[in-house]
């Protein structure tokens, strides 16, 4: 079915928004088309946070091309910002100069110094602006942003790899490699859109990850490893301090002040939490942490206990499951650990789920019901 003109520029203005994944945090992802008597003469897109949003990039593009975009309607996946950063202006200011005639925008902006404020000040000055067109897509494409900036916390996915019967591993501790080369780079491409990335202790002594992003070919910046350590366990040689030029580790407040100096000494930073009532590390007190550092999203890869302690902490908002066609039977490791779940109507439920099939494996994902 041939799409509607509108929907057709804002589905262009959201694909090149995506050119800017894993590169624009906190900022949020933005693209542009700039479109006159129908003929697109401009494109752009937020491709780095403190350079030029998309809105500018498309006015660049169709002065590069000898454009006059007088008069010309502007697609934006996410409503023009109508306050100054540190480094660039308002959208809205540049868009009134140029003399656009009409703005079709995709999302508004959540952030609350932007909100409908963006729409407002471009209708005071006689611009037509319609809002909504792909509303959905264009709402999806920054749950990252969306959720950070109207709670000051990370988006936190929980990404696991198992068999077709929830196995992580096999009785003996193996696990490599459950999943194939493909389902290694579509994990890769998940951590290059993360800010961070979690793992508990035992990972680290069992696996000994690196944790970055190798077999994504249009990686940006590497993710900040953050290992849950309450008894600082974690070597100093692990791979992560040679693979990152920041590692978090996550530990209780009365801790080994001689063993959190060696890692420091190592390159990492150490953030204290308060326990729970189970002795686990407090992981709300720590995604509270972790907004306070710009972290706008946060992939869980595991192990079991991890992932069981994000998601009864409440703090997972999304699930990635892959599955693997193989069947390790009752002795292996369950992907996710103890829940205490005694009764069906008390088990997290999945909503807006997902399934796509590569090869003979399984990607599921969702977001938990909050």
């Amino acid at each position: 079915m041939k799409k509607e003109p509108h929907e057709k520029y804002m589905s262009l203005a959201i694909s090149l928004a995506k050119k800017g994944e894993g590169m624009t945090s906190p900022n949020p992802l933005v693209g542009a088309v700039l479109v006159k008597r129908g003929k697109i003469i401009g494109k752009g897109y937020h491709r780095k946070a403190g350079l030029p949003h998309a809105e500018i990039e498309a006015f660049i593009d169709a002065g590069r091309k000898g454009q006059d975009v007088g008069g010309s309607t502007l697609y934006v996946s996410l409503e023009p910002c109508c306050h100054r950063e540190k480094k660039t202006p308002p959208c809205t200011d540049a868009v009134i100069e140029k003399g656009v005639g009409e703005v079709i925008v995709g999302a508004l902006d959540p952030n609350p110094r932007v909100s409908g404020k963006g729409v407002k000040t471009l209708k005071l000055a006689g611009i037509r602006v319609t809002t909504g067109v792909l509303e959905e897509k264009a709402c999806e494409l920054n749950e990252a942003f969306n959720k950070y900036i109207t709670t000051g916390t990370p988006f936190v996915t929980l990404k696991l790899a198992a068999t077709l019967d929830g196995k992580i591993a096999t009785h003996t501790g193996d696990s490599k490699w459950i999943g194939s080369e493909r389902q290694r780079k579509m994990g890769h491409r998940l951590r290059n859109l993360a800010d961070a990335v979690m793992v508990g202790t035992g990972t680290v002594l069992k696996d000994d990850p690196s944790l970055n992003v190798r077999l994504y070919k249009n990686a940006g910046r590497q993710p900040v490893p953050v290992v849950l350590d309450r008894t600082l366990k974690t070597p100093v040689k692990s791979k992560i301090f040679s693979a990152h030029d920041s590692v978090i580790i996550v530990t209780g407040k009365s801790h080994d002040r001689v063993k959190s100096k060696k890692l420091e000494g190592a390159g990492a930073r150490i953030i204290e939490v308060g326990l729970g009532r189970d002795g686990h590390l407090g992981l709300i007190e720590l995604v509270r942490e972790l907004g306070k550092n710009e972290i706008t999203s946060l992939l869980i890869e595991g192990g079991s206990a991890t992932a069981a302690l994000a998601l009864k902490s409440g703090i997972v908002d999304k699930v990635v499951f892959f599955y693997a066609p193989r069947v390790i039977g009752a002795e292996g490791l369950s992907m996710i650990g103890k829940l205490g779940v005694s009764r069906i109507k008390d088990s997290l439920g999945i909503e807006r789920v997902k399934i796509r099939k590569f090869g003979d494996e399984i990607m599921v994902e969702g977001y938990v019901a909050k």
